[in-house]
């Protein structure tokens, strides 16, 4: 229909072009573009995970000498190999393509045209719309040949033109279909290697009863920590990532957009050490206490945890950082102090209401983990929804905060539910947990497991959550 549409609005107007007209003009190509991409990946080989997700092909390059630049760097990627001029004469020179890429002149011009890479993604965006509007007149063409023939049933040039179209929308996917045998041998595989001596399939958070629920934290799992201020939510994060660290050895990227990097790592040591943060900024510790926070800073010398704390910090930036930590470190998992504090650059729309930039964030952020294959934790605000019922009140999926697209995106979504107590705040060694007030984690959702509630005990001097005990609790 969109074909025999299109014939009879060209028609007329009496401008139906032949096969032959059509070949002589210059099909859709930007080749300065594809000239300024090679060079950005050869200033900066980071910069090629930076253009990953437009799944850029050889075919894609207009010029066969960027097709075979491309195919070099493409190489050197494999291998995992650094991009630079060097190795990419190399690699054309093992290729046997050097002399059909114009040379080593041709590469140090290119190189000669631009400084930064910053551009890198505009520039593959252009060459992957300029490909696939090649490859649309150059299939939609031979159906318009044939139509004008009459070449055969017309249910098969139907479907024939069906499946031209839905090869060339196939590069907007970012994954191929995969046959059950495939899920079932690493089913097999991870079931015969898991020597993962927590017993659990995930990341461990430390709390007994909530892994035991969720059976840790899943790869490509968002999971959602969400209170009203002054619940413990940041506390909760680093309490997981120094437990998933010190205890099993994960490795735990940070993301904080609200305090800096040495508030959060110093709130990490108190909290370890079970040490009030505002006595050690006071200068007020007893030796014992000391004694305290250099054996917990011991134990967190030498963990695998990441901290950037960048504020402000756009979704694109956020991602871009995230995949580079990955990249560098291994990660195991990320958390993101918190949700509500990212913003959105034009490709959101930084002018459009704030729970559709929230929508756009959660989105983003569970792509990211699907894309890592690791768990990604972020914290959210609850509305004052909660507080209108009541103290003792539950806080429930519709209280989040600014979007109710984070309950459809979130794996898992946990809510921190208490009431503080009046206790008077204590460091004192024969009575250092006088503060203890017991909290609920409620399971407010689990894609993937039971919703339940685990009780937890949380520690005020210490902004420290442990498992429950009744002993904690009594203490006082």
């Amino acid at each position: 229909m969109l074909f025999c549409g299109v014939e009879v609005k060209i028609k007329k107007r009496g401008i139906i072009m032949s096969s032959s007209e059509l070949k002589s003009k210059l099909p859709p190509q930007n080749i300065e573009a594809e000239s300024s991409l090679l060079a950005s990946l050869m200033i900066d080989s980071h910069s090629f995970d930076e253009i990953a997700e437009r799944r850029l092909t050889v075919k894609d390059f207009y010029d066969e000498k960027h097709q075979n630049i491309y195919q070099a760097i493409l190489e050197l990627a494999k291998k995992g190999r650094p991009i630079d001029l060097i190795t990419v004469t190399d690699a054309l020179r093992t290729l046997q393509t050097l002399e059909k890429s114009g040379g080593v002149d041709y590469l140090s011009s290119i190189l000669d045209k631009i400084t930064s890479s910053a551009n890198v993604n505009y520039y593959a965006e252009i060459i992957k719309s300029k490909s696939m509007l090649r490859q649309l007149i150059f299939a939609t063409s031979e159906i318009v040949t044939k139509c004008f023939e009459n070449v055969g049933d017309v249910r098969s040039l139907l479907d024939e033109a069906e499946k031209k179209i839905f090869e060339i929308n196939q590069d907007l996917f970012t994954n191929d279909f995969t046959h059950i045998k495939e899920i079932v041998n690493k089913t097999i595989e991870d079931l015969t290697n898991n020597e993962n001596k927590s017993g659990l399939s995930g990341i461990p958070s430390g709390f007994v009863e909530l892994d035991d629920k969720t059976d840790g934290f899943q790869k490509s799992e968002l999971i959602v920590i969400a209170a009203r201020p002054s619940m413990g939510k940041t506390s909760l994060a680093l309490n997981i990532a120094a437990n998933a660290s010190i205890k099993y050895g994960k490795r735990i990227g940070i993301f904080s957009c609200e305090m800096s990097k040495y508030h959060l790592g110093r709130r990490m040591i108190c909290s370890e050490a079970r040490v009030n943060e505002l006595k050690m900024k006071k200068g007020m510790l007893t030796r014992q206490e000391k004694d305290y926070i250099v054996q917990a800073a011991e134990k967190l010398y030498d963990t695998p945890i990441v901290f950037d704390d960048t504020p402000n910090i756009q979704i694109l930036e956020l991602r871009t950082k995230a995949r580079k930590m990955m990249r560098d470190y291994k990660l195991d998992m990320i958390i993101i102090d918190y949700l509500g504090l990212i913003t959105v650059g034009d490709e959101a729309g930084k002018n459009a209401p704030r729970h559709e930039q929230i929508a756009y964030v959660s989105r983003s952020l569970k792509s990211l983990a699907r894309q890592l294959e690791i768990p990604i934790i972020a914290l959210a605000q609850l509305n004052r929804n909660v507080e209108s019922r009541g103290e003792d009140a539950r806080p429930k999926l519709s209280d989040l905060k600014d979007s109710g697209s984070i309950e459809q995106d979130a794996d898992v979504i946990l809510f921190i539910h208490g009431k503080s107590s009046d206790s008077k705040q204590s460091g004192d060694d024969e009575n250092r947990y006088s503060d203890a007030d017991q909290r609920e984690l409620i399971i407010g959702k689990n894609r993937n497991g039971p919703t339940d509630i685990v009780k937890v005990v949380f520690l005020k001097s210490f902004t420290r959550f442990e498992s429950y005990t009744k002993d904690l609790i009594d203490a006082d």
